[in-house]
Formats: C-alpha cells, sequence, structure tokens
C-alpha cells in the first residue's frame, strides 16, 4: 500500500509517503502558520522524489489535532480532497498519540503535551511497555498546572513530549523528565505508521476524519470574551 501522511496539527508541517511499510521520502517545515502555502508544495515535492505520482496513493492518512485550528483545517481539507479525488480511504489519528508512539516501549508513562496557546495545554497521559500504548488520562484542554497536578498524583515518573511540555519545561519538570527539542512536534512518518495500522487492523473507516478540537478556535473565544459589545460570531466552529 502507497500512504500519504499529513500532519499540520503544529508550527511544524510535515508529510511523508509510506510504501509496503516502509518509508520512502519525507519533509518538514518548521515555523509559522503558513501551512495553506506550504503544503501541497510539500506533496508534489515528495512525490517527485520518491518517483511517484499522486495517482499512484492507496490511502492518506492525517493529523486530526487536537492543535493549531487553521493547521488542523489545511491538513484535513487536503486529506479529504485526495480520498475523495482518487477513491481511497483517509485514516485519522491523534496528535498526541503520534507523539508519545515514539516512546512506546520505555516502561512507565508518556505525557504528550501541545501548546494550545492562552496558558493551555492539550495533553493526555499513556501508560508504555511492549509495543503498543494504553491511554490512562484522554485527551483534554487544561492548564499547565493541571497536567502537574495528575502527573504529581503518579506514582510513575513521566517523559513529558510536546512543544506545551517544552514551553513549560520548568513546571512540569518538577515532576516529569522533559524531553528534548527532538521531540517537540508529532511526525508525519509516526503519523502514516499509525494510520497504516489502523487501515490494516479495522479496514477503511466509514466517514472521513473529523478534527478534534477539544476547545473553540481563537478567533470564537475572542468575540465570546468582548460580550456581545461589537457583534455576536457567526455559527460554525
Amino acid at each position: 500500500m502507497t500512504l500519504l501522511a499529513i500532519d499540520t496539527a503544529t508550527t511544524c508541517a510535515s508529510v511523508a509517503l509510506w510504501e509496503a511499510g516502509a518509508p520512502l521520502a519525507s519533509a518538514r517545515v518548521v515555523g509559522g502558520r503558513l501551512h495553506a502555502e506550504v503544503l501541497m508544495p510539500m506533496v508534489d515535492d515528495l512525490h517527485r522524489r520518491a518517483g511517484r505520482s499522486v495517482a499512484d496513493l492507496e490511502a492518506v492518512a492525517v493529523d486530526v489535532g487536537p492543535g493549531l485550528f487553521t493547521g488542523l483545517r489545511v491538513g484535513l481539507a487536503a486529506a479529504s480532497s485526495i480520498s475523495l479525488a482518487l477513491g481511497v480511504p483517509a485514516q485519522g489519528v491523534t496528535s498526541l498519540e503520534v507523539l508519545a508512539h515514539p516512546h512506546r516501549r520505555c516502561p512507565g508513562l508518556v505525557a504528550s503535551v501541545v501548546d494550545a496557546r492562552r496558558g493551555e495545554v492539550y495533553w493526555a497521559l499513556y501508560a508504555t511497555g511492549g509495543s503498543g500504548l494504553e491511554p490512562v488520562v484522554a485527551p483534554e484542554v487544561v492548564a499547565p498546572g493541571a497536567v502537574v497536578e495528575a502527573l504529581s498524583a503518579r506514582q510513575d515518573k513521566a517523559l513529558a513530549v510536546g512543544d506545551g511540555a517544552w514551553r513549560y519545561r520548568e513546571l512540569l519538570g518538577t515532576v516529569a523528565e522533559v524531553a528534548g527539542p527532538a521531540d517537540l512536534w508529532p511526525s508525519a512518518d509516526v503519523v502514516a505508521e499509525l494510520g497504516a495500522r489502523a487501515l490494516a487492523l479495522t479496514g477503511a473507516p466509514s466517514a472521513p476524519p473529523h478534527p478534534l478540537y477539544l476547545r473553540q478556535a481563537d478567533v470564537r473565544v475572542g468575540w465570546e470574551q468582548v460580550g456581545g459589545r461589537v457583534g455576536e460570531p457567526r455559527p460554525g466552529p
């Protein structure tokens, strides 16, 4: 199976092309929120370097979040468009599982922490060991202090990964080992691995992937904070 993976959940946009369960090529762009400008040129360049065509794709995998609102919409729109145009399945995976997956064989706990801005983080906690992850705390949006409180109640010390863990490393470092810059962002290569595994286990999803926002978009939050003084937000996410 030839699979394209897309990750635009954070400030790092990445893509990966896998075939028969092995990587062919990958690329990423770090910094800013230029997902709409860089994503499709990256996809085109990826296929060119791998000697493949978009028409060769048999599946798409995409990071559904939580993460940047606009970035998620760009990645999901691209994945859905390719899926519909080619008639191939599109599989969603969460950014928090993508961050934790590379550490699945390390005994203990892994806390995936994504910077949600506004003094909050998206996070989830997993138990590791063997070849998989066992969810301990489901994805949620909280203040960093709530993550500290949750981890301090655990007997095992956790490894904290993600740009949120790095941003609040001084705080989280009191109750967890904070991973370095190499573990800041989810990777499209891991999206490809998890997406291919999900498709092999359960087959094609019955519905297109939907974003896991956990919180309203910042622009909507801003409107609500105005309190109606300059108008109400339009309906929709």
